[in-house]
């Protein structure tokens, strides 16, 4: 019998959570001693990468742990890990302490996905699987005779039957042209590059108002910057306040089965504004009574202001706003599938940041954290951000809002993951992208069968060559969230061990 070979590029949470599914699954198929598996991780440790490798206390998980499992159709595997573990903890878990509600720190997270990839790794050799990990990066792909050729950094090659792409969330390249300039850093991450270049009593000017912002603004504060920090971004909207315990809800009005109706009836794909009047009866459903919809976008009040509100909404249980996308998590990519390309557009365009500060809320410690820093005036934000620039002679960043302008010696890139495969900082995407071997989605990142989680080229779906994560963001809603990835995992897990097991050389 001939082995097969799977290589999959990336050792983050969707890698780990990949591997050891996919060794449960042969193991329970028979077939795991003709089945190699390779992991690829340019990172020393394993789970360890941008988001879960940073020391940062202030860098808090912003799902609870009840939804962080990485296990498939284990969600709570990780809180119940925390419970297990509850003496070694200590100040890693926040809010709920070791209970299912509970936020912890990042690092923590990393130490249970190391020691989820090392129990496995471990018992994969036992059972006698052929499994090997190489700390290297992929350079590029070729194509070959029904395999891949994966070149690495090292100077190797990796050759496989079966090719994953699960390359975590790729920085963006935007603000590329400020790359040469000492002062600026294109990421939040890691942390490390920051806190050893910018002196404490600088001002510092924030790229974004979004989660990546509040990561980049809670790196400063852990360490104790005195100067003043701006957020500079479009629309100067910060994610809302999750809520500690939210209350169970069914929605009546925004449902899958609504949305099905009117492809029934109308045989077309919903409207944007067919589901924005749907959403609309379900917040006043919510709420019991009418709500004034121009008082609820607050758009007379500061970020301070709204901010010291959306605390106090969070304390009382939440509103509609938070609570109605909440209550669709699971349901919500279901309903981004029965969207057509023009419908996603729209609703990227229109309501893309109101759902993104709703749905991906930031946890209660970082909210009253940033509260603070508002009232001692060390912290402000900026909206309708028009440009960027580099002044040569002074040496600072010029940010130009509002007509008017500010001139920043330290400029931090928090403006979030790229969507657009063309925005990614990736020399692998770009390779791949040039070579035709991925398509770009026009509503972001690269078009893949979302059933199988197969890449998709020209309408077909490649064999043996998958993807997961942040790169298939337009075909798949949830891709920021680790419960998601994890889903689409057992789909790609199913159809690949199937695959497997039906060949005749197994």
């Amino acid at each position: 019998m001939n082995s097969k070979n799977i290589i999959i590029i990336g050792g983050g949470a969707c890698g780990i959570s990949l591997f050891i599914e996919l060794f449960l699954r042969s193991r329970l198929a028979g077939i795991h001693e003709h089945v190699a598996i390779t992991i690829i991780e340019e990172n020393e440790e394993v789970g360890k990468g941008l988001a879960f490798g940073t020391q940062q206390p202030g860098h808090i998980l912003n799902t609870q742990a009840q939804l962080m499992g990485i296990h498939h159709a284990e969600p709570e595997h990780f809180s119940d890990w925390l419970k297990k573990h509850n003496q070694r903890i200590g100040d890693e878990v926040v809010d709920n302490e070791g209970q299912d509600e509970a936020f912890t720190t990042r690092r923590l997270y990393g130490d249970y996905l190391k020691e989820q990839f090392d129990h496995y790794f471990e018992l994969a050799r036992k059972e006698g699987m052929k499994v090997d990990l190489i700390r290297a990066s992929a350079v590029s792909i070729e194509p070959s005779e029904n395999q891949y050729r994966v070149q690495l950094s090292n100077g190797h090659e990796a050759v496989c039957d079966h090719l994953v792409l699960a390359l975590g969330t790729p920085i963006s390249n935007m603000y590329g042209e400020l790359l040469k300039y000492d002062n600026y850093f294109d990421s939040p991450w890691p942390s490390s590059k920051i806190l050893e270049n910018v002196p404490r009593e600088e001002p510092v000017a924030i790229l974004g108002s979004s989660l990546s912002a509040i990561d980049a603004l809670m790196t400063l504060a852990d360490n104790e910057h005195k100067g003043p920090i701006t957020f500079y971004s479009l629309d100067g909207l910060l994610p809302r306040v999750q809520v500690e315990k939210p209350e169970h809800y069914e929605c009546q009005h925004l449902t899958i089965s609504n949305l099905h109706k009117i492809q029934r009836e109308k045989l077309r794909s919903p409207l944007v504004s067919e589901v924005f009047r749907l959403f609309i009866k379900e917040a006043e459903h919510f709420a019991g009574k009418s709500i004034d919809w121009k008082k609820a976008d607050r758009a007379d009040m500061s970020p301070h202001e709204r901010l010291k509100q959306d605390i106090d909404i969070s304390n009382k249980g939440g509103d509609a706003l938070i609570n109605i996308p909440y209550a669709l998590r699971y349901d919500s990519s279901v309903m981004w599938k029965l969207f057509d390309e023009s419908a996603k557009k729209k609703f990227k365009k229109w309501l893309g940041n109101y759902w993104a500060i709703n749905r991906h809320c930031m946890p209660m410690i970082n909210a009253t954290r940033i509260e603070k820093l508002f009232d001692s005036g060390q912290l402000r934000v900026v909206s309708d951000l028009d440009d960027v620039s580099y002044d040569d002679k002074e040496k600072k960043f010029v940010l130009s809002y509002q007509d008017k302008s500010d001139k920043v010696g330290y400029l931090i890139n928090a403006t979030g993951p790229a969507s657009a495969v063309k925005d990614m900082k990736s020399d692998l995407i770009k390779q791949l992208a040039e070579d035709e071997l991925i398509e770009p989605d026009p509503i972001g990142g690269i078009k893949i069968n979302a059933q199988t989680m197969q890449v998709v080229q020209k309408n077909k779906s490649i064999p043996n060559f998958y993807a997961l994560g942040h790169i298939v963001n337009g075909q798949l809603l949830d891709v920021n969230a680790v419960w998601f990835n994890v889903k689409t995992i057992g789909n790609l897990s199913h159809h690949l061990i199937q695959s497997l097991a039906s060949e005749d050389t197994l």
